[in-house]
């Protein structure tokens, strides 16, 4: 398995969880072997989300397909599952201190050793429903009106024809995705990250990366224990994670 490849979906005999043909739903199946993803709040020592933030993976399906404006398919809705939790690993190594914006600052001051929490061994399953993704104000459709799924099956199958550089990262340039494929077939057991009010994970949804005040969170629950999934998103309790923006 090549690292930045993505997969062509593989012919199994479980259920599948696409929607009738027509419908803008998919599942993705997402590897990636380490990835830090530094708490919002975090100060000195440089604390990681247990999962991967949404607004993070939305960051990655749009560059994936090559998409460099963040508000094209706002509206955009997601759901995961994990294949095991990841472990978490602390390691010494340089530390950006500054935000964007600041580059004489970071140069004299910013860079300095200190220990950042990496998660490592992510495996998991993305679903996305493109059917409440958001048109122009006047109601006319963004870009060139294709859904995001539309593209990411695009991208997956020709990869040659999305406009886009580098390799494709979870979050930081040294996050490496190590595949993504489309998949037809859930197998085996999983961990569903569910929605909920009172749940004890919070993780950003949508992030302000001028400031702070524009930036949503929402609160999940992992599953208790790994369970086959024979149900999709939208129903048994399981919500989908809509990406939109405070002001959308």
């Amino acid at each position: 398995m090549k690292r930045g490849s993505v997969s062509k979906p593989e012919a199994k005999n479980s259920p599948t969880f696409r929607r009738a043909k027509g419908e803008d739903v998919i599942t993705l199946r997402i590897e990636v072997p380490y990835a830090s993803f530094r708490k919002s709040y975090a100060r000195s020592f440089a604390e990681t989300y247990p999962f991967p933030p949404p607004a993070t993976v939305y960051g990655m399906l749009l560059s994936l397909v090559g998409e460099r404006f963040r508000r094209r398919h706002e509206g955009l809705r997601l759901a995961f599952a994990y294949k095991r939790m990841p472990q978490i690993a602390t390691t010494l190594r340089k530390l950006s201190r500054f935000k964007y914006g600041v580059p004489g600052k970071q140069s004299k001051l910013g860079n300095a050793p200190d220990f950042i929490e990496t998660l490592c061994g992510i495996e998991f399953l993305c679903w996305l429903d493109s059917s409440h993704e958001q048109g122009n104000e006047d109601g006319t459709p963004k870009g060139d009106g294709r859904k995001l799924e539309e593209r990411i099956i695009e991208a997956i199958r020709s990869p040659a024809s999305v406009d886009r550089c580098g390799v494709l990262c979870l979050g930081l340039s040294d996050d490496a995705v190590n595949d993504v494929s489309l998949c037809e077939a859930i197998e085996g057991d999983w961990l569903r990250l569910l929605p909920q009010d009172t749940g004890t994970i919070e993780l950003p949804v949508w992030v302000d990366h001028v400031g702070a005040a524009e930036t949503r969170w929402r609160r999940y629950e992992v599953d208790a224990e790994m369970r086959l999934l024979t149900g999709a998103p939208g129903c048994d309790g399981w919500e989908w994670t809509e990406i939109i923006s405070k002001g959308g």
